[in-house]
């Protein structure tokens, strides 16, 4: 099962196990609304782990190929100010908050119909979960519609 990369509008990194784009969207919806956000397949997810002594997990790293995909995908503007040699910390501030606003302007996909578009907007979701709540949702109307038993 793929692993795809969720680069939040506010800069945060998120990673889900998906069979698909929409249904990590979906799953993410539990952080918020994906489709806002950029969402991407990671070729070779690895990281580590490490317990420490709170019974907490802290990232200690990210595989070779995993942190490629993070810099190259999901940071470029801050991954290129950290491949200076020794970038001072004014330029990586000024990078870390251009990565913060980069995707500000990103609109969320729209329903497929008028109910999911209002469900989409009362409750913030994104367009793929309402449209699978409006497709449910009709899939319950039309077992509980009465049949004449003739065909029409």
């Amino acid at each position: 099962m793929p692993v795809y990369m969720c680069r939040w509008p506010n800069g945060d990194l998120s990673f889900v196990s998906a069979r698909d784009k929409a249904t990590a969207i979906m799953m993410l919806d539990e952080w918020g609304n994906a489709e806002l956000a950029e969402l991407r397949p990671v070729r070779d997810f690895m990281a580590d782990f490490r317990l420490n002594d709170e019974g907490e997990l802290e990232l200690q790293a990210f595989g070779d190929a995993t942190e490629e995909d993070v810099w190259e995908a999901a940071y470029p503007l801050l991954g290129g100010a950290l491949s200076d040699d020794h970038p001072d910390a004014e330029t990586v501030r000024e990078a870390v908050q251009e990565e913060r606003e980069r995707l500000a302007g990103k609109k969320a996909k729209q329903a497929k119909t008028e109910a999911g578009r209002r469900l989409q907007r009362q409750l913030g979701m994104p367009a793929v979960l309402a449209d699978r709540q409006m497709e449910e949702a009709g899939k319950e109307v039309l077992k509980r519609l009465p049949t004449s038993g003739r065909k029409q």
